[in-house]
């Protein structure tokens, strides 16, 4: 049976998440986020990892772990005044 739980981020983010106990017994999560705007949300749904666990929170984890990098790495920060110029 599939979980899925929902984890609040920073920026106005939410992280979802969905957990399945496979065959073998052990855990797989996949990740998808959303961002709400006052116009509209964006949906982001991270690729499918093929990592394996021994325990649901450690899926949980790793999922969560992966879309807070994806956001990181992908929202622009309050200090940035645009796009970096390379000489």
């Amino acid at each position: 049976m599939v979980q899925r739980k929902i984890f609040p981020a920073h920026g106005g983010y939410n992280i979802a998440v969905a957990s399945e106990q496979m065959h073998d017994g052990q855990w797989a999560a996949v990740a998808t986020i959303t961002h709400s705007t006052g116009t509209g949300q964006r949906i982001i749904d991270l690729p499918v990892p093929d990592q394996r666990f021994e325990t649901e929170e450690q899926a949980e984890s790793s999922a969560v772990r992966m879309a807070m990098e994806w956001i990181d790495r992908n929202t622009p920060s309050e200090r940035s005044e645009g796009p970096s110029k390379v000489a």
